[in-house]
């Protein structure tokens, strides 16, 4: 989404967001979800963590059995 300045506010319009590190800043990164603050990854494992709240995020909102999915299997 944009870095620590920016990204919390941009990352309160959007359903998943992230604001990274600048180079020589410590490596911690918030993490933001439908628009609230869901926690602040921390470390070299920033990009792993990051796309495993990603995956189960999409998982739970658009997989198996989800509305979307339905409707598009009726048409």
């Amino acid at each position: 989404m944009g870095c620590v300045v920016n990204g919390p506010g941009e990352s309160k319009h959007a359903n998943i967001g992230i604001s990274l590190p600048g180079t020589f800043e410590d490596p911690k990164a918030p993490v933001y979800v439908d628009g609230r603050l869901m926690t602040t990854l921390r470390g070299e494992h920033i990009v792993n963590e990051f796309k495993k709240i990603l995956d189960d995020y999409v998982n739970a909102r658009y997989g198996s059995g989800s509305r979307e999915e339905q409707l598009i299997e009726v048409r």
